[in-house]
């Protein structure tokens, strides 16, 4: 009871809860079901198979976060800013005039991987055997940039569940849904990349429902409020850099994948891929809570009110950390438990997954540095924190994959998880003079503790 009445005394911890829980039961469910999925492809298709999917998943991410421009994270700004100030009527127009750059640029991220699916294939699976499927990958480009750029915008809107409902999870369930149906008749290598190609175009549509029907409920105050204006040049030097930061993140994230499919077997790949999806699963509540924390984070911002927003950015922190850290001691404590329920020939990527649950762990420790850049007006500086640690993840893949395989991935995957945490740390202490990391002092750590056992 005493914690309930703490937490409603402040009302942007109230809101983090409230929503921080309902992204976190989807995006718990989401791992689930991500869990399921990979468990069933392995057992239909192999590590290899697995392999092959991760490799076109992880294309078709890298490709559509050039296609999206950085849209889907400035729109989450622009909404949440307009809704701060009350200029409700600035968001019709802001998400009509970005969609179509997202349209066009999407487009012509697709017709390239297309043009260029043969050498695609011949680099990453070491034959043209799949140029369909990179083709396949390609046109799934536009549908899905699209979606996710809907799905940022219900996030701006502040509408969790029904941005929740359109994470992987969501793709994960149509997806398996319709290689179950396939399974009755023929299964191969590109039966899942053809499932997911159905599934997203299902959720575009889904997606276009939803906004539209929340975005019809906000009441308009153009009458009340100065018109809005759009300026593409402006839009561009905020988006740009942010679509910088997530293709940095994402290619830094993903090129291990990448490094693999190209100096080892796609059976490196699946097994690989799947220490990756167990490690991620301490960074869940940091994706969870940062989901509702950045569109906050950018309102506080904006309100000019600094003790609010350093409160507001160290409960997050704490929240994140004390979640995270039990899923991080039982898998390192059962690191060949977790690996084997997918089969005996993943095992041996248990090293692999301690080294890479390391890094997540200090990531959780950290909290969403990158989105409070982001949010706060300092994308450029995000940007090139990125930059200058994707091409030392760079560096590190292609010295360490060829001689040590996914172990080499793994450890250069955490040291530039730690080093990007660490640079973006340091901004913002410069910017804000306070640290992210959930630190007490011993009196309050005492004062805690004494409040917890009371009932006892």
């Amino acid at each position: 009871m005493r914690f309930k009445a703490f937490i409603k005394r402040d009302f942007n911890l109230m809101e983090l809860f409230k929503g921080g829980a309902i992204a976190l039961f989807f995006k718990i469910a989401s791992v689930i079901i991500g869990y399921f999925f990979f468990w069933y492809l392995a057992q239909l298709v192999g590590a290899k198979g697995l392999g092959i999917f991760s490799t076109c998943w992880t294309i078709l991410m890298i490709g559509t976060v050039f296609g999206k421009l950085g849209f889907d994270t400035s729109i989450v700004k622009f909404i949440a800013e307009s809704m701060g100030k009350k200029h409700t009527h600035h968001v019709k127009p802001i998400y009509k005039n970005s969609i179509l750059i997202v349209l066009a640029t999407s487009s012509l991220i697709a017709i390239t991987l297309i043009a260029t699916a043969t050498p695609i294939s011949r680099l990453f699976f070491k034959n043209t055997e799949y140029t369909s499927l990179i083709r396949i990958v390609g046109l799934t480009v536009i549908p899905l940039s699209i979606m996710n750029y809907n799905a940022e915008s219900l996030k701006g809107l502040k509408k969790i569940t029904a941005f929740s409902l359109f994470q992987n999870g969501s793709i994960y369930i149509l997806t398996l849904l319709i290689v179950w149906i396939f399974s009755f008749h023929s299964v191969d290598n590109s039966t899942s990349i053809h499932s997911l190609f159905i599934a997203i175009l299902v959720l575009l549509m889904l997606s276009f429902f939803a906004f539209h029907h929340y975005l019809n409920r906000i009441p308009n105050q153009a009458e009340r409020y100065p018109k809005y204006n759009f300026n593409l040049k402006k839009t561009l030097n905020i988006t740009v850099p942010m679509m910088l930061t997530n293709s940095l993140f994402l290619i830094m994230s993903w090129m291990d994948i990448l490094m693999l499919s190209a100096f080892k077997t796609q059976a490196d790949v699946g097994v690989y891929n799947t220490t990756l999806k167990i490690s991620a699963v301490i960074g869940i509540t940091l994706v969870a809570i940062s989901s509702i924390a950045a569109p906050k984070i950018a309102e506080l911002h904006v309100q000019k009110d600094k003790d609010k927003f350093k409160r507001f950015v160290k409960q997050t922190s704490f929240i994140n950390f004390s979640l995270s850290f039990p899923i991080f001691i039982v898998i390192i404590l059962f690191p060949e438990f977790l690996l084997g329920l997918f089969g005996e020939e993943f095992l041996k990527g248990a090293s692999t997954l301690i080294i890479l649950s390391i890094g997540q762990i200090f990531g959780a420790f950290s909290g969403a540095t990158i989105h409070i850049l982001n949010m706060t007006g300092h994308e450029k500086i995000s940007q090139n924190i990125l930059l200058s640690t994707a091409m030392i993840n760079l560096i590190l893949n292609y010295i360490l994959v060829p001689k040590y395989g996914i172990v080499g991935a793994a450890v250069a995957t955490s040291f530039s998880t730690f080093l990007w945490n660490l640079l973006s740390e340091i901004v913002i202490y410069r910017k804000f003079r306070f640290y992210t990391y959930p630190l007490f002092s011993l009196k309050k750590i005492k004062s805690i503790i004494n409040d917890i056992m009371k009932p006892f």
